[in-house]
């Protein structure tokens, strides 16, 4: 059984439900689904701000305008939880069987990094950066929440600094529904905004 102290959810992570309305959530799949993705990773994407690299480079690289959906959100998560208006935001959308492996949010991202889930409730994993050895997808011993849909997970502080989280492949593989995801983050200072 795990130590409460040890949660991800004890340490800065929070899961606020209902962050949007169903109604809002029909129009914001309406609008996302109308947009282009991109097709190069094994889901599809779309990137708003800053692109994000998944190389790793150490410098994010500028990508189109947030629409005007993505605007409303970052100023309402900013509203909310204060501090900076988020400028960059992924959409990441997973079918049944897919996933995303176990990661921290690249450093230079600022110290607030909040999710919102629409369409369908999934699970997510976490797990201390500390544990060894890595692997990509689950090992016995990870915390798994389920993100409703429509609301927002939002990782501060440790949660932020000293956790990574994913979705498990295995996890998702009896998922019947699509989740679309729309992650928000600021920029660290110096992280190379033009």
């Amino acid at each position: 059984m795990r130590d409460n102290t040890e949660s991800v959810f004890a340490r800065g992570a929070v899961i606020v439900p209902d962050f949007v309305t169903p109604a809002e959530e029909e129009r914001l799949l309406l609008r996302i689904g109308a947009a282009p993705w991109m097709t190069e990773l094994s889901r599809r994407v779309q990137h708003y701000g800053y692109r994000y690299d998944y190389r790793g480079a150490s410098r994010p690289v500028p990508a189109a305008p947030f629409p005007r959906w993505a605007e409303v959100m970052a100023e309402r998560l900013r509203d909310r939880f204060g501090g900076a208006t988020p400028v960059q935001c992924i959409v990441n959308e997973y079918r049944p069987g897919q996933g995303i492996g176990m990661h921290a949010d690249h450093r230079d991202f600022g110290d607030v990094v909040a999710s919102l889930s629409l369409a369908a409730d999934w699970p997510m994993r976490f797990r201390p950066r500390s544990v060894r050895p890595y692997a990509r997808d689950g090992l016995p011993g990870d915390e798994v929440a389920v993100l409703p849909r429509r609301s927002v997970l939002v990782l501060a502080g440790a949660a932020r600094r000293d956790f990574m989280h994913g979705i498990d492949r295995a996890d998702s593989a009896s998922e019947a529904a699509v989740r679309v995801s729309a992650t928000f983050r600021t920029l660290a200072s110096g992280a190379g905004r033009p």
